[in-house]
């Protein structure tokens, strides 16, 4: 009897053992693979503010070029808009010269010179050629390599009626771009007449120079678009 219950406890307590044996690797395993896992797998806080600290570093990065972009764009419209007193003094010699001519009749820097009023087509085409282009009463005359641009109409018998002179395109600034109205003041004085040209917004300065009319068509920026010529009307 005492020997069936040895066996049987011993039985009991080999189990016991197997089974201690058995339930300890399986633990192990879990730990083992959690650490795995939490090893392997990323930081989702970590990440998160790493990447927000990228966006806003490019963010930042983004308005410096933007800031930079607009400071450089400032810049170069404020050097475009300035003009030296070297310049200026171009602009004002070449308005005295415009008005001296036009006591005489005499179209700026046209050719040899010709004379409204006097000078016939005839003659401009023999000198010049025929323009360029023509529309409506004007034939047109474009202006390259630093020379002016001018447009001259002519009555019924074929004689100069009106000259409009444009100016440069090159170093506008230095002629007709660098007159504005204080300096028609200056240098001429009050006007005769001062219209306001409702279809594009100029403003038409006219003086009276003996037997000549002589306009100042002043663009939206307060700077001369440029210059008419004619016969004062009686």
């Amino acid at each position: 009897m005492r020997t069936k219950i040895f066996s049987m406890g011993a039985v009991a307590l080999l189990a016991f053992g197997l089974a201690a044996c058995s339930d300890e690797p399986e633990d192990q395993a879990d730990v083992t693979t959690e650490e795995t896992i939490a090893e392997e797998m990323p930081d989702d806080t970590e990440t998160a503010e790493e990447a927000e600290q990228e966006t806003s570093e490019d963010a930042v990065a983004g308005e410096t070029n933007e800031t930079e972009d607009a400071e450089a764009a400032d810049g170069e419209t404020e050097s475009t808009e300035e003009i030296s007193d070297e310049q200026k003094q171009m602009a004002i010699d070449t308005l005295k010269g415009i008005v001296e001519d036009a006591e005489k009749g005499t179209v700026y820097r046209f050719a040899s010179g010709f004379t409204v009023g006097e000078s016939t087509r005839e003659e401009v085409y023999a000198e010049i050629s025929e323009p360029e282009e023509q529309a409506g009463e004007f034939d047109f005359y474009h202006g390259s390599m630093g020379q002016a641009s001018y447009q001259i109409a002519y009555d019924e018998n074929n004689v100069m009626q009106e000259a409009r002179y444009y100016g440069t395109n090159v170093e506008r600034q230095t002629n007709l771009g660098g007159i504005t109205k204080e300096d028609l003041l200056k240098e001429i004085g009050e006007p005769a007449e001062e219209r306001t040209i409702s279809a594009t917004g100029e403003t038409n300065v006219i003086y009276y120079l003996g037997d000549y009319e002589l306009q100042f068509i002043l663009g939206e920026d307060g700077t001369t678009d440029h210059v008419n010529l004619l016969k004062k009307s009686n």
